[in-house]
């Protein structure tokens, strides 16, 4: 086996491998607010939009690794074909999710509370807009045939897109308090870590999809945690809530379902 063949099933068994933990975390974290209450049937009553949202995320947490894996096994026709239709899977997911987040927004700022959603609303938002920008960005490499880059910005996309996930594991062992979601939130940076460590240990230098990715944090996320600027938050729920109050006809949230 020659250095280059070597260097490729290398890459393939370390992105497969990275795009299953990330799955998993990203499973196992709904695992115990939404997925484990839903099989066993003690989910409280909630509306089709957010039952939409969890499955098409359910399904992408699969097709995830499962796409990194067709790769190593060069079926790239099944690849091909499952990467189209992940757009409408995530144009389900982003759509779904700005819909609850928005109503969830509206129905926070005028009873006020929950307060998870006055706090961090605009954090979720960040991600969700993250995510969506990354993946495009993704998907547009691969129509240009630019593999290497395609293959990062798919994992920025996903690891951001665990986020609530994380913040969920973070809240299972520490309880809830100020810093437990924005912990979660900027602990899924740690997916964009190991893809560049592994970057600077195979190819001495790090992928620019990784510095962005990591930049975006700095940037578009700190700036909407409550205890760096409670000013950012407040006009950006202030927009969620106007949103959400034009599309609450399409959405009613049971007051048992908070987060």
């Amino acid at each position: 086996m020659n250095s280059l063949s070597k260097r490729h099933k290398t890459d393939h068994l370390f992105f497969s491998g990275l795009a299953l933990l990330i799955s998993v975390v990203g499973l196992s974290g709904f695992w115990f607010t939404y997925f484990g209450p839903i099989i066993g049937k003690t989910y409280p009553p909630a509306g089709v939009p957010l039952h939409l949202h969890g499955w098409s995320f359910f399904l992408w947490l699969v097709l995830f690794p499962l796409q990194a894996i067709l790769i190593g096994r060069n079926s790239h026709k099944l690849h091909k074909t499952l990467g189209k239709l992940s757009v409408f899977l995530v144009l389900v997911m982003t759509l779904t999710g700005l819909l609850v987040l928005s109503v969830r927004a509206d129905e926070a700022a005028r009873e006020g509370e929950p307060l998870v959603w006055l706090l961090y609303g605009p954090l979720f938002l960040s991600n969700l807009v993250l995510f969506i920008g990354f993946y495009a960005a993704s998907i547009r490499m691969a129509l240009k045939h630019q593999w290497e880059a395609h293959k990062r910005l798919m994992v920025v996309a996903s690891g951001i897109g665990v986020a609530a996930g994380l913040s969920r594991w973070v809240m299972i062992v520490s309880g809830f308090h100020p810093l437990s979601i924005p912990i979660g939130v900027l602990s899924c940076s740690i997916f964009l870590l190991i893809g560049a460590a592994y970057d600077a240990v195979t190819r001495r230098s790090i992928h620019p999809a990784y510095w962005v990715g990591l930049a975006s944090f700095v940037v578009v996320m700190i700036p909407l945690l409550p205890q760096v600027s409670e000013g950012n938050v407040e006009w950006v729920n202030q927009w969620l809530a106007a949103l959400g109050e034009q599309l609450g006809f399409l959405y009613e949230p049971e007051p048992t379902v908070e987060f």
